[in-house]
């Protein structure tokens, strides 16, 4: 007969198929016998995580769909949730263990990342594909910024701000801080629904 723990290893697999395909596609290098597999392990977690990410843009861009909204809000407020959630959670548990500057490296450090290789290595496989540059926004004399050029315009404002947040603040983070920030998001959040719902009907914003 099975044991208690074996029912419960059961159970789940049989309520969750996903960690049933990932225990077979992924060799467990924890066990010895396993740990020169490792390679194998890296490989096959990057090729999950590809086809989850894949999973999910397709989920969100169906769910803007149906909803009204467009790819690049959805972007912003959906997919850019869910990615940073992991980030989140590793400098909330770095922070508590006091390590404060951990936690504002791990959130600059991700970010850097995104923009410098999220962004710059699809652009030049695209570049290269197409062989010639990817026009983002039109130069004109009544010229209209598109959402992403007014986005990343905010983005650069938001980043000044933090700045000047904590050289008031003597550069500690406090519950102050955290509150100024978290309020922060909300706001381009709610900029971000009254893009999408207001300024793309027609209005001036």
């Amino acid at each position: 007969l099975p044991t208690p723990i074996h029912r419960r290893y059961l159970l789940l697999h049989r309520v969750l198929p996903f960690p049933t395909l990932v225990s077979f596609t992924i060799p467990n290098t924890m066990k010895p016998h396993l740990k020169k597999f490792y390679l194998l392990s890296f490989v096959g977690s990057v090729v999950w995580i590809a086809l989850l990410s894949y999973g999910m843009v397709l989920l969100v861009e169906k769910f803007g769909c149906i909803v009204g909204f467009n790819d690049y809000v959805m972007g912003l407020v959906v997919v850019a949730a869910g990615t940073s959630v992991p980030d989140a959670l590793s400098s909330v548990i770095v922070a508590r263990e006091g390590h404060g500057d951990m936690a504002v490296s791990n959130a600059l450090g991700s970010n850097v990342f995104d923009i410098n290789l999220g962004l710059g290595l699809p652009f030049l496989i695209k570049t290269l594909y197409n062989n010639g540059p990817l026009v983002l926004q039109e130069m004109s004399l009544e010229m209209t910024l598109k959402p992403h050029t007014k986005f990343g315009i905010i983005l650069l404002g938001i980043l000044f701000l933090v700045y000047f947040l904590l050289s008031c603040n003597k550069f500690r983070l406090n519950r102050t801080v955290g509150i100024v920030l978290f309020l922060m998001y909300f706001v381009f959040i709610a900029y971000s629904l009254v893009q999408e719902l207001v300024c793309d009907s027609g209005a001036r914003c």
